[in-house]
């Protein structure tokens, strides 16, 4: 993501934080709160390509990586790594890689081959495009930085996903498909084919442009927002997104 991509946006201060997935997964702490349940599954659907990215990067084999990972997430959904979580150490991006390495650990020295989480499969991994997308991982400078460049990955995915959501449900589809390209950041050479396409001005498209890399920006922070416990970890882990999407 270049200089003119997805930046920072303020907002004013908050006298509360508003609860998030993550708030309330720490909120119910070790009890089985529907509720934190819920929202750990969903992070947990969601956010498990980053593992499956440090894993390979290790070295471990596809298979021997989806194992892992099935494991280390029916472990987690059954909240047996939550007991030493906290406010404190509540960061969902840190909590995933450290309880992973742990989980790795112990599976050496237990059993010493890998093994599902006791037959559960928790959340289904289509290891066919876990594998595709995980290759520009393996570049990476250390399984850290691709896990971390994953994890970006994965909040940019889901905030693009809901912009495009939310131009389908207003009848853009089109306008969405055809501005999308520019969302990068990067300058077109010019507006004209495009806006001859749409209908509209080479300046009404530039406007369009402008106004979905703003909607973009926000979705981005609302993303960054529901794996957060605070609003300083929130400008916290949106400095680092940036710093790892653009690596």
């Amino acid at each position: 993501m270049n200089e003119a991509g997805p930046t920072i946006v303020h907002g004013t201060a908050q006298a509360a934080f508003p609860s998030t997935q993550w708030s309330e997964v720490l909120d119910a702490g070790d009890s089985q709160s529907p509720v934190g349940i819920a929202a750990l599954e969903g992070l947990c659907r969601s956010y498990w390509p980053p593992l499956y990215s440090f894993l390979r990067w290790q070295g471990h084999s596809p298979h021997d990586a989806e194992d892992l990972v099935q494991g280390f997430l029916a472990r987690v959904l059954a909240r047996e790594d939550l007991a030493g979580v906290g406010p404190e150490k509540g960061r969902f991006r840190t909590f995933l890689l450290t309880s992973l390495r742990n989980f790795v650990i112990k599976q050496a020295l237990r059993e010493g081959a890998l093994k599902r989480g006791g037959g559960q499969i928790p959340i289904s991994i289509d290891a066919e495009e876990a594998e595709r997308h995980c290759g520009p991982d393996l570049t990476a400078v250390s399984p850290e930085a691709a896990f971390d460049r994953r994890f970006a990955q994965a909040v940019v995915t889901h905030a693009f996903a809901a912009l495009r959501e939310e131009y389908r449900a207003r009848g853009k589809e089109m306008l969405f498909e055809t501005l999308a390209p520019y969302l990068d950041g990067a300058e077109p050479d010019g507006y004209e084919a495009p806006a001859a396409q749409l209908g509209i001005t080479p300046g009404a498209m530039a406007v369009s442009v402008h106004r979905m890399r703003g909607r973009l920006r926000e979705l981005l922070r609302a993303e960054i927002r529901q794996l957060c416990a605070s609003a300083s970890e929130e400008e916290q882990e949106m400095k680092h997104l940036l710093e790892a999407w653009s690596c």
